[in-house]
């Protein structure tokens, strides 16, 4: 009975991720299906190959040792219950890394892994469209628009889901789905629900990474392929594009517009302004100064926010002490918790896998390292479910394989 056990798992283990995957953007609890993909490893796989595995994969030192700042923090924290919240949000990079790292998948697993989670995302937008439509005729609601619009994922976090899917689209579908009927048909249709439900999300830094990382990644493509002319024609269309979409729907640009007026504004921030970009700018600064305090060691994971909300009760922050903000940028959080040890171990989780993966010539890699280091620059990614468990489980995934090997459609 044991070895049917087995010889199940060792089959349909991969549909445990593949199950995370899918509901990623739903923004559900992910505890069970990482409970049970554990219990499965522990009880039926070879743990002892596995492990050793773990061991063998150098960024495994990396994540492992980011969980254990977190962990030996709590020994050092004022606020046990911060602290505790700290370790369990960070369970991630303990977890992902000996599931994933251990594991021996094959391409059509990896790519059904991938394709889920691309799935995942289409049903999610559709899901959105048609509820803004329904709230719109039936109910005289407006719910085209940022959070009225994502209504399963703060629309930050969702957009970079959209953007990440897009890049995957463009890279491998091709190659991995080429037996499909009307392939060119399916792709242009989930990359327009894709590009609409960015616009409509209306996040910043959405909008930033899907102008600058999705036409390169198109250019880069049909570069090689040989269509230097239509690049340049593409190009055009694209401007023209942005600057037709600007007329007829102005609300996104707006906040993009209110965005740099702020941060090319000489005059004083109000430190009651409500704006987003105008308390991150306050906020950065009462990060950076907590950062020079504590530099070393940091304030401990578990204390950081509480030394944030003093600092913006001090200094008169009206905005961010009302809704008790963390630093909203990923690099300073985690500086202010752990250290220096700690910015150096995320620094090698984004910069250094860049050029890792340029390097190793697996791009995607490369591509999703540009995407988390811009989302990090504006938002404490780490702190959300949503954002540590895309980032570690899809991390382990792309330093574990090289989907740009996969383009076999067996």
């Amino acid at each position: 009975m044991s070895a049917k056990i087995k010889s199940i798992y060792n089959q349909m283990g991969y549909n445990l991720p593949l199950l995370i995957a899918f509901f990623l953007p739903f923004g559900i609890n992910y505890s069970i299906f990482i409970l049970l993909w554990s219990f499965c490893f522990f009880a039926f796989d070879n743990v002892k190959l596995g492990m050793r595995k773990v061991f063998q994969n150098k960024w495994s030192y990396v994540l492992l040792g980011f969980f254990l700042l977190h962990a030996v923090g709590y020994f050092f924290s004022t606020d046990k219950t911060g602290a505790l919240n700290a370790i369990e949000i960070k369970l991630s990079f303990l977890a992902f890394p000996i599931l994933i790292f251990a594991s021996d998948y094959n391409e059509i697993q990896v790519k059904k892994i991938v394709i889920s989670f691309v799935s995942g995302c289409v049903l999610a937008c559709l899901i959105y469209l048609f509820r803004a439509f329904y709230l719109y005729f039936f109910e005289d609601f407006n719910a085209f628009f940022y959070t009225e619009f994502s209504y399963f994922l703060h629309p930050s976090y969702f957009a970079m889901y959209l953007v990440f899917s897009l890049l995957m689209i463009m890279l491998f579908y091709p190659k991995w789905l080429s037996h499909l009927a009307y392939l060119n048909v399916k792709i242009g249709f989930m990359s327009i629900v894709f590009l609409t439900s960015i616009f409509l999300c209306s996040s910043k830094m959405g909008l930033i990474t899907a102008v600058l990382l999705l036409p390169l990644t198109f250019g880069i493509i049909l570069y090689r392929q040989g269509y230097k002319k239509l690049i340049v024609g593409l190009a055009i269309a694209l401007i023209a594009s942005i600057l037709i979409s600007y007329k007829l729907f102005p609300t996104p640009f707006e906040r993009i517009k209110m965005a740099v007026k702020v941060t090319s504004s000489s005059e004083e921030i109000d430190k009651t302004d409500a704006e987003s970009t105008a308390v991150r700018i306050l906020i950065w600064k009462e990060s950076m100064k907590l950062i020079e305090e504590h530099v070393i060691f940091g304030t401990t994971p578990g204390d950081a926010n509480n030394q944030l909300v003093e600092s913006y009760e001090r200094e008169g922050l009206a905005g961010a002490l009302r809704k008790r903000l963390n630093a909203h940028n990923q690099f300073l959080q985690t500086f202010i918790g752990t250290g220096v040890s700690g910015f150096i171990l995320l620094l090698l989780m984004t910069i250094g896998s860049l050029i890792y993966g340029v390097l190793k010539k697996n791009y995607i890699l490369s591509l999703f390292s540009l995407l988390m280091i811009f989302n990090f620059l504006v938002e404490s990614m780490l702190q959300a479910q949503a954002g540590f468990i895309f980032f570690v489980f899809f991390f382990c995934f792309l330093t574990h394989y090289n989907f740009h090997k996969l383009d076999k459609t067996s």
